[in-house]
């Protein structure tokens, strides 16, 4: 699965906690994959998208045992790990992934989401600078790995990456809004305000009055 994940982003959304803090059921809890004509990996997929992650987890489980579309069927278990929460079982998945196709970037990038949400940022910024290798203009990496080095102080390298993001992407709204959470830890007051102003700005006209409220608040703090 080379392509980036766009289930749950997260916007996906680690927005750095400095300022702000920021996803009818028609299948049965119990997989049925005898009772159908699909494969466990396809009842997989299937679960997978309608946000039924622990069948998503069975029936995949079921389609690596049979080997079936193994590379596929780890990606997708270990993203529906991590929708779960079970972050070091989607490590374990998506590191099974690497090792029978080098080149997914999907597999680097979800793994480091694992990583950043266990506090393991350098291990995600090398999983994400090896998913920018690959897949260069997904402004998302970029974003995400600015929020690691963030976390770590290193203001610059965030700032950096923030900048290409919104170089890929000029809506991109959590790119100005952790941009201006990074210039304010920095000192840089009106900076700040400027990027959050705009941040703002883009969430109100995506209908995402929280986030909007949210970053508005931010503002307040700084004036």
């Amino acid at each position: 699965m080379n392509g980036m994940r766009t289930k749950k982003m997260r916007l996906f959304n680690f927005i750095i906690p400095l300022l702000i803090t920021c996803f009818l059921t028609l299948f049965p809890i119990s997989p049925t994959w005898a009772q159908t004509e699909l494969s466990p990996f396809d009842q997989g997929i299937e679960a997978y998208q309608k946000g039924e992650y622990e069948t998503a987890v069975s029936a995949l489980s079921q389609a690596i045992t049979e080997e079936i579309e193994p590379e596929k069927a780890y990606y997708f278990r270990g993203i529906s790990y991590l929708e779960l929460g079970k972050l070091e079982k989607a490590i374990a998945d998506q590191t099974n992934v690497i090792e029978l196709n080098a080149s997914n970037a999907g597999a680097y990038y979800d793994r480091a989401l694992a990583e950043t949400e266990l506090g393991n940022y350098q291990e995600a910024i090398t999983d994400y600078s090896q998913a920018i290798e690959l897949k260069p203009k997904q402004e998302r990496i970029y974003l995400n790995r600015g929020i690691a080095y963030a976390q770590q102080g290193k203001f610059e390298s965030a700032i950096e990456d923030y900048n290409r993001a919104i170089e890929l992407n000029e809506n991109l709204a959590d790119a100005y809004a952790n941009r201006g959470v990074t210039r304010a830890a920095m000192g840089e007051k009106e900076s700040a305000i400027a990027d959050l102003e705009k941040a703002g700005k883009l969430y109100q006209e995506k209908g995402l009055e929280g986030l909007y409220q949210t970053v508005q608040k931010s503002i307040e703090k700084l004036e």
